[in-house]
């Protein structure tokens, strides 16, 4: 899942109320751990990374050689991130 955002802006207790509310996760150790976890590899900017996509095409190429003949660059459309970079949205969202 891509997601960019301050880290310092996430809230720990939030994230915790609105999990459990979507995916009944109500352990805190369960929690903790996933949280902590995914703070280390969080994005410093919101970015459509071509080898990401391109080992999801392999993936899927296993079972459908279709997606073989499709290249990342195919699939990337970078319009929206660049209009929200233009006009400040990740900045006012807290993004780098």
């Amino acid at each position: 899942m891509p997601i960019s955002i301050d880290k310092s802006s996430l809230s720990p207790f939030l994230l915790l109320k609105i999990m459990a509310k979507k995916i009944n996760l109500t352990d805190r150790k369960v929690f903790d751990a996933a949280y902590n976890g995914e703070l280390k590899v969080l994005e410093p900017k919101l970015e459509i990374r071509p080898i990401a996509l391109q080992a999801t095409l392999d993936e899927i190429a296993r079972t459908d050689p279709r997606a073989a003949k499709v290249t990342p660059q195919q699939l990337i459309d970078r319009r929206f991130l660049e209009e929200m970079e233009r006009d400040g949205t990740f900045e006012r969202l807290g993004s780098r």
